[in-house]
């Protein structure tokens, strides 16, 4: 099994706090990077790997349980995903976005089938066989932590 965390930080763009997602310890924008870097070489556009921030900490745990499946509309991309990043220079909604379904079973969630919806490419990313697996406790645990611990102090 994945072990999941999620942390705050500052947006890129402006004044509010983003959603730092680490898996196995490793920030999920590293992941990404690793399965992009080698599909930007045809098209030069080296800016793009990797270049996202999270979701609004606002939207993500303090109004809703993002990472739950309960969002906002503007977060859900097509055939159900949900929005994990977007890109880190606009703040609008779709612009540059990595999204997953997230499946949630009585055990275990399951992150599959991960998309990248681009205006700015002429290819999306594609990322072949990513999946992530969590134990559904500890996946609870980890969003409950963040919501208590750091967003609730900051929006209540």
């Amino acid at each position: 099994m994945d072990a999941i965390a999620f942390k705050l930080i500052g947006s890129s763009v402006e004044d509010y706090l983003t959603t730092s997602i680490l898996i196995n310890q490793c920030d999920i924008r590293d992941i990404l990077a690793s399965y992009e870097i080698e599909q930007v070489s045809e098209y030069k556009d080296y800016d793009m790997v990797g270049a996202y921030e999270g979701v609004s900490a606002f939207i993500a745990f303090h109004m809703h349980k993002h990472f739950l499946k309960d969002t906002v509309s503007e977060y859900i991309q097509f055939e159900n995903h949900i929005t994990l990043l977007e890109y880190a220079h606009s703040g609008i909604p779709g612009e540059h976005t990595v999204a997953c379904q997230i499946n949630l079973y009585e055990d275990t969630v399951e992150w599959t089938n991960f998309i990248n919806c681009s205006i700015f490419l002429k290819q999306c990313f594609q990322y072949p066989d990513l999946t992530f697996r969590f134990d559904r406790k500890q996946y609870e645990q980890a969003i409950h932590y963040i919501t208590v611990n750091e967003v609730n102090k900051r929006y209540l």
